[in-house]
């Protein structure tokens, strides 16, 4: 066996290793849930060193060595980070303390969104056991391994065991505090609409966001009737006790938020047929659905897996699937719906600003750019610095030409000269000395706003470059994305504050200058910043499959290099 070969077994058995014990991961982070520790740091202020955290967590003494063990497999995994800190300004000496991530930060029990509840549901022995009996089940006659495991389906578990169904209901309510995100984004969708039917609403989380967003709007929540028997109405928000297959109550809209994915395609036919039924047939109403779409040719590795993980937890405990938007397309046309439209609503973080400007289809090319500097080898990445240290020197440039131009304005104010200008007959409006203060102070503040979002822009730039350049790394592309867009947009708001400065220093001139100025500035503003091009879909590659071919290609081009050398050393 050659060398490649052997390289190749153990990246495989490295590659199996990580997929046997992946439960590891999870079942750690569960217990970082139940320990708390997320709400530990963030009630710290600051990141919080180890014997700090040990402290707050009043552990079993016998345990306080381990904890150690448990966060550097969190930080791996990317829940936590290290940071390096000073317990006073005395010492010099700095140690390792740790601070949330964005995913942390989605654990705390406190917060809204707080997706704790759905962690410790997903992970409870009710919902892990049933993986164990998989493989019998293919072999099987039950209707899901669910079945296999608990002797009953999952719906009819949860009406029996309370203690389980609360602990489920509390994660679909944590679940659903992510709305107000989707209504951020998608509020045409429910604009102009008077009255909206939640099918399976639970406890009406969905359907109070809905109703403090649309106060006119007449929401319904539709569920089982133990799971509302105790929920109050109020003025705009009723629950009704039902079930969907048989009757949903008529309004301009229904909602169905991730309720059809648990579904079989038959059930889901039947509820999208009562649906149809339930909303006006003017081609006014509309049935909203809000569910994964399985698109593993556009989507990201980490989100489309994450799709497949919820796929597979749908075979497991109950009957529904993911589905591709073939799928669904099928599934509407057959339920009697004329026309669909898809409108994605996660996974598109990089999008920072509409794409109605200019700087949000901009960010979405640079979203596009890094997606594909990042698949690019190591050694390969000069262009990119290139692109990188270009704006770092315009930012730089911008910088000092900020501060410049408020010392050459304040020497000119200061001199003799100016005081000419300021009395000759260009000048209307008032210019006793302090009126003249604070219009010079009102300048100095944009010029310099301008040269402190100039240096940021540079920052985030620097750092993007050395996420680029960092050898050997698996940083997410996302890193860098965000790094990127972020110094396009404090370069923006550097421009900006460059362009008020203009109006401000027509305001020396008097107000009609400084007004009319002004009017100039917003309709050049207004063209130069509105987009009507629709965002060019770039078609990025699977980034693995690229960086796998690209270290063959690599090594092969090393190889006939290396047997090259021989040749002519022989010769």
């Amino acid at each position: 066996m050659d060398g490649d070969e052997a390289r190749d077994l153990f990246q495989a058995q490295s590659h199996l290793y990580k997929h046997i014990f992946n439960f590891i991961s999870s079942m750690s982070l569960k217990c970082a849930v139940q320990l708390g520790i997320p709400d530990i740091i963030n009630s710290h202020g600051q990141p919080i060193t180890l014997p700090d955290l040990v402290t707050a967590l009043q552990i079993h003494p016998a345990r306080t060595g381990h904890v150690h063990r448990l966060m550097r497999l969190m930080v791996r995994s990317g829940f936590f980070a290290i940071k390096q800190v000073r317990n006073n300004q005395e010492e010099e000496e700095e140690e390792e303390a740790y601070d949330l991530t964005p995913s942390s930060r989605l654990l705390l029990k406190d917060r809204v969104p707080s997706l704790s509840p759905f962690v410790l549901a997903m992970l409870d022995p009710a919902l892990a056991t049933p993986w164990q009996f998989l493989g019998n089940w293919f072999r099987g006659n039950e209707l899901t391994p669910f079945e296999s495991a608990h002797g009953m389906g999952f719906w009819e578990y949860g009406d029996q065991n309370p203690e389980f169904n609360g602990l489920f209901n509390e994660a679909m309510t944590s679940d659903s505090g992510m709305m107000n995100l989707v209504i951020k984004d998608c509020k045409p969708i429910f604009e102009g609409l008077s009255s909206l039917v939640d099918v399976g609403g639970g406890t009406g989380k969905v359907a109070r966001i809905l109703c403090e967003a649309f106060p006119h709007l007449k929401c319904t929540v539709l569920e089982l009737p133990q799971v509302v028997a105790n929920l109050a109405d109020t003025e705009n928000l009723k629950f009704i006790g039902g079930d969907m297959f048989q009757a949903i109550p008529p309004a301009d809209a229904i909602l169905l938020k991730l309720t059809l994915h648990a579904l079989s395609d038959e059930e889901c036919l039947k509820v999208l047929k009562k649906c149809r039924e339930a909303i006006p047939g003017n081609g006014q109403g509309k049935v909203i659905i809000i569910d994964i779409v399985i698109d593993d040719t556009k989507d990201e590795d980490e989100i489309t897996e994450a799709k497949l993980f919820f796929d597979m937890l749908m075979m497991v405990v109950v009957t529904g699937r993911e589905r591709s938007e073939k799928d669904w397309k099928n599934l509407f046309l057959e339920a009697g719906f004329s026309n669909y439209k898809l409108t994605p609503i996660f996974g598109l973080r990089y999008l920072h600003l509409p794409h109605t400007t200019v700087i949000g289809f901009e960010n979405n090319d640079k979203r596009a750019w890094v997606e594909r500097i990042m698949q690019v080898d190591k050694r390969d990445i000069g262009t990119a610095l290139n692109v990188i240290s270009s704006n770092i020197s315009a930012a730089t440039f911008l910088c000092s030409i900020s501060l410049t131009l408020s010392s050459l304005i304040g020497a000119w104010l200061g001199s003799s000269s100016s005081n000419e200008v300021f009395t000759s007959e260009l000048i209307y409006g008032n210019v006793s000395p302090s009126i003249l203060t604070i219009k010079y102070i009102t300048l100095l503040t944009c010029f310099l706003l301008a040269f402190a979002c100039f240096v940021q822009s540079a920052r985030h730039f620097v750092h993007a470059n050395y996420l680029i350049s960092t050898p050997d790394s698996n940083i997410p592309a996302w890193y860098v994305e965000l790094a990127v867009i972020r110094g396009g947009d404090f370069w923006s708001l550097g421009l900006r504050a460059l362009y008020f400065a203009l109006t401000l220093l027509l305001w020396f001139f008097g107000p009609i200058p400084m007004f009319l100025s002004s009017i100039v500035l917003v309709i050049l503003l207004h063209y130069m910043d509105k987009n009507t091009r629709p965002l060019h879909d770039h078609q990025l590659p699977g980034r693995q499959l690229v960086k796998n071919v690209g270290q063959r290609i690599t090594e092969v081009a090393v190889n006939i290099h290396q047997h090259t050398e021989t040749v002519e050393t022989a010769v």
